[in-house]
């Protein structure tokens, strides 16, 4: 009898890359993808290791960044060091986010999860 709450799971981790490629359209305030500066930020994922199991519902992620800082809200003028986090679970972006720490959501099963560092704006850098 399994007891709510105490599902595990495996979790694959991809840091970097979204396997997802988004589109910028004139929203983006910059134009085409070429267009795109480069950041001088490196980011990895520090929680939760590759492969490791979860109990629970909540995952926390932990995210470090150099060279890079976190801005408070969304900007069309971008800077190769500023910008915000976006997180996908199994594909879909999860959470676009102010911080380094975050909480998300998941169901039993094993996962990917991925973290991309991205301009003001929340289009990519380029090249990712």
């Amino acid at each position: 009898m399994a007891i709510a709450g105490l599902q595990r799971w495996r979790l694959g981790l991809c840091v970097g890359l979204l396997t997802v490629l988004v589109a910028c359209t004139g929203s983006c305030g910059q134009g085409t993808q070429a267009k795109r500066i480069a950041s001088t930020a490196r980011m990895s994922i520090v929680e939760p290791a590759q492969g490791a199991e979860i109990t629970g519902n909540n995952l926390r992620v932990i995210i470090s960044l150099e060279g890079g800082r976190i801005i408070p809200e969304a900007t069309k003028t971008i800077k190769p060091d500023e910008g915000h986090m976006h997180l996908s679970l199994d594909g879909p972006l999860s959470t676009m986010t102010y911080g380094l720490d975050q909480q998300i959501e998941v169901t039993p099963g094993s996962h990917i999860l991925q973290a991309e560092f991205v301009a003001g704006d929340h289009a990519p850098f380029n090249p990712r």
